[in-house]
């Protein structure tokens, strides 16, 4: 007789098997149904996430860039501005993790430093055209401002300090050069040292003197504190004659041995100046780029040397130069020019034929005209104007004084009465 719930005719080795395997199949169906996701869970968090958080109705649409507030219509989303006071503007300056940190994290860091750069630029514009200075005052401290310059033809502008503002307004009316400034940052706006030297009424130069026939490469130098009385020539003269002077003697005090070894190295040469006396001149020049312009030009004197300054704004497949007198006054030949910061003079054994690759135009002297730069020369004349003007008046406002007293000698004087 068989067991409850046995099949009949089966023996009982078939019917324990068939029980494992029920239980088997029972076990790993629940197994799958636990690894299963909850529907309760995962899919109203997901429903959720995808309404609107405002009204909680309708699939979002929108996410409100300052807080991510998700949003479903216009309506919406001004209801949470006007609720929360959400401004509705990214913070562009908050922190982000460097895990988080992405594409389009970079991109707007990269536009928000150009939002910054542009808006800087227009506070300078703004701040030059109500000529306000670099302490924030304008009247008293900022007579006279001149406008902001336009450098080269690409239209950008450089807000000039006060000293800028003197040094070019000086050198314009008096030395009729005109001196076009960098911005800060750019390297040769970081080397110029010119001055105005109010004591003597002249400029005190920044001085780049470039040798492009040296090899393997042209030298190139920057000397500071060169007056512009003085000449080019008696620099050039003084230096290949320049010989070291021999190491302090032991028997020297303390204090000249230390003198000496704070000038050691210093190349230090005696300079003419416009009043018949020689001041001390201390050059930039190394040891061994002097000793390479002895070995190239030291047969050779100043004025057997073509010396050269280049016009600027002229288009770079058409350089043009200016052939000046090392051996006059350096005011006398910059005269009507334009310089970038400051002069730069090219020093050639004979007259150059190319520049990068282009052919050169030399001009023999540089005036107004030539150089294109008519304002300068046009403010030389209206100097000169001025000052006739201011002679002539004196003139006519002093002659009723001297006719009054020559009327009142006689009158007084009884040899002629």
């Amino acid at each position: 007789m068989s067991s409850a719930g046995s099949i009949p005719g089966a023996s009982p080795t078939d019917s324990a098997t068939e029980t494992v395997a029920d239980s088997a199949a029972t076990s790993s169906i629940t197994t799958a149904a636990s690894t299963l996701p909850e529907p309760d869970s995962a899919d109203t968090a997901a429903a959720a996430v995808s309404n609107c958080q405002v009204c909680g109705l309708h699939a979002s649409k929108y996410k409100c860039p300052g807080c991510m507030t998700r949003t479903c219509s216009l309506g919406c989303s001004k209801k949470h501005k006007a609720q929360t006071k959400c401004s509705g503007t990214r913070d562009r300056t908050k922190f982000i993790k460097r895990s988080e940190y992405d594409d389009n994290t970079l991109m707007s860091d990269y536009g928000f430093l150009q939002d910054m750069a542009r808006d800087h630029a227009n506070m300078l514009r703004e701040a030059n055209s109500r000529s306000i200075g670099m302490s924030g005052k304008s009247g008293i401290n900022n007579r006279n401002p001149l406008p902001a310059q336009s450098n080269f033809n690409s239209g950008s502008t450089v807000v000039l300090n006060r000293s800028q503002k003197n040094i070019a307004s000086r050198a314009k009316a008096q030395r009729q050069v005109q001196i076009r400034y960098m911005s800060p940052g750019i390297q040769r706006s970081k080397l110029n040292k010119t001055i105005w030297a109010s004591t003597w009424s002249r400029l005190v130069w920044t001085l780049e003197i470039v040798v492009p026939e040296l090899e393997p490469q042209p030298a190139k130098w920057v000397e500071t504190g060169f007056h512009d009385v003085c000449k080019v020539a008696d620099l050039w003269n003084r230096l290949l004659a320049f010989s070291p002077t021999s190491s302090a003697s032991a028997d020297a005090g303390a204090d000249e041995k230390r003198k000496r070894a704070r000038t050691e190295g210093v190349i230090k040469i005696q300079l003419p100046s416009d009043d018949s006396q020689e001041h001390q001149f201390r050059s930039a020049i190394s040891h061994e780029m002097l000793q390479q312009l002895k070995q190239r030009f030291g047969s050779k004197s100043a004025n057997e040397l073509i010396w050269l300054v280049r016009v600027q704004d002229m288009p770079a497949n058409r350089p043009t130069f200016c052939k000046i007198d090392a051996g006059q006054p350096l005011y006398t030949q910059l005269r009507y020019q334009t310089v970038l910061e400051f002069p730069t003079v090219y020093v050639y054994s004979q007259m150059p034929s190319t520049w990068n690759g282009h052919e050169i135009s030399i001009r023999e002297a540089c005036t107004g005209d030539e150089n294109g730069d008519s304002e300068t020369k046009e403010a030389a004349e209206a100097v000169e104007a001025a000052e006739q003007t201011t002679a002539i008046s004196t003139e006519e406002t002093l002659k009723p004084d001297v006719e009054h007293c020559e009327s009142d000698q006689m009158t007084k004087d009884p040899l002629i009465n």
